[in-house]
Parts: structure tokens; sequence; C-alpha cells
């Protein structure tokens, strides 16, 4: 598996790049600011893996600090 850095804006993937020599202990890690995401380091097999990946992130965040209602 590759490590790539995802990029949010407004939560939605903006950018996704492959890094180099990065070693993930989980499958992903991210960070945000009050519910906006700002980037995610995730272990992923290619690129449209990452951003899906990336995708579910946005989801978990977004319910987690806005709750289930606000998600569906």
């Amino acid at each position: 598996m590759y490590t790539y850095k995802i990029i949010f804006a407004k939560n939605e993937v903006v950018s996704c790049e492959l890094l180099n020599e990065v070693i993930l202990g989980n499958d992903y890690h991210y960070e945000h600011d009050k519910g906006r995401l700002l980037f995610a380091l995730v272990r992923a097999e290619n690129e449209l893996d990452a951003i899906s990946k990336g995708e579910k992130i946005v989801r978990e965040v977004t319910e987690n600090i806005f709750g289930h209602d606000f998600v569906n």
C-alpha cells in the first residue's frame, strides 16, 4: 500500500498526492478545525482508492461534528 496526502477545501477533496517514504501506522490520519477538514494521510492501493477514503473521512467527520441528521 501507498500513502497519499489529501487536501480539502470546504470538506471537498481538492488534491491527492502520493507521498514518498512516509510510513503510516493506521489506515488514515486527518486534521480538522471545527469540522472543516484540512488534510488527511491515507493508506491506499491507488489514487482513486485514496480519494474514495477521503470522501469517507468527510462523511465521518461531518457526522461526528454535526450529527447523523445533518449528513442525511
